[in-house]
């Protein structure tokens, strides 16, 4: 078994991590794989630990939310009423549950570095993996979610076509800008703790700025090229597109989000790297 390695301060990749550094530091972190699976398997278990309902806390939420949200939207204020060609239930939650999975992982990935102090201080690791290992436990949550949305597919009576094959590729794509955004949120959060907070104002704005609750075809033009530079709502528009309209994605649609979620991977892990430095000196 490997031995621990010096703690950041004295890792070449963290105090001088540049352009060229990237493929080096990303075999580490293919090398410590099964550190990865093993924080992830850990923040897993320990996410309900001390819950009475345990697991079922996954169901409970998002089955409130949709109680709640469709009497308000659909009953009260018939948001979308003759728009949606589709049961405001299945509109609604094809949209939140992946929107459900990115604004938890963001918001505990925020605090996975501040969190696991004792271990960056003692050994080093790639740090990246507390990150990483945390976007990856809410992928649990979002797979035992789905259960609920094939739950609502057969109530209704509202089958996928064969465009459900692009629902992988469209998750690979929300995966890897999660965890670009995560990654430096996380690093920025260890040295102003009020990022953390910031990040909750943030995700509450950018939440009624994605049509989850609405669709797209509602908002005024002056203000659609908004939601064109959501990464989101192109998200979100995609799972709906494919589930529900039973329509392609397209291989040109899906390669202009690709490459933005990819370099949004990038830009964060690079800045994520260059601010590992100074972990060790202010926790």
């Amino acid at each position: 078994m490997d031995q621990p390695l010096p703690i950041a301060r004295r890792h070449p990749i963290a105090t001088t991590f540049g352009l060229r550094d990237f493929l080096p530091s990303f075999a580490v972190l293919w090398q410590r794989r099964e550190l990865l699976w093993s924080m992830t398997g850990r923040n897993i278990r320990s996410q309900y630990k001390q819950s009475i309902l345990g697991y079922a806390w996954i169901f409970v939420n998002p089955l409130m939310q949709i109680l709640v949200l469709t009497f308000v939207f659909s009953t009260i204020l018939r948001i979308g009423e003759g728009i949606i060609p589709y049961p405001f239930p299945l509109f609604l939650f094809v949209a939140l549950l992946p929107w459900m999975f990115f604004s938890n992982a963001v918001a505990s990935a925020t605090d996975s570095i501040v969190g696991s102090a004792s271990l960056v201080t003692k050994v080093y690791f790639p740090r990246e993996i507390l990150v990483v290992a945390t976007v990856l436990s809410k992928v649990v949550d979002l797979l035992l979610g789905v259960l609920i949305l094939l739950g609502l597919m057969v109530i209704y009576s509202e089958y996928p076509s064969w465009t459900l094959a692009w629902v992988p590729a469209i998750f690979a794509m929300q995966l890897l800008f999660t965890v670009g955004i995560a990654l430096p949120l996380a690093a920025l959060n260890l040295f102003f703790h009020d990022v953390r907070y910031l990040v909750g104002v943030v995700l509450l704005i950018w939440f009624y700025m994605t049509p989850v609750l609405y669709p797209v075809e509602i908002v005024p033009d002056k203000y659609k090229i908004f939601f064109e530079l959501n990464p989101l709502a192109l998200v979100v528009n995609a799972y709906r597109r494919v589930l529900l309209d039973g329509t392609s994605l397209g291989v040109e649609r899906f390669l202009v989000g690709m490459g933005a979620a990819l370099l949004t991977f990038l830009v964060g892990y690079y800045l994520f790297k260059r601010m590992e430095a100074g972990f060790a000196d202010r926790i």
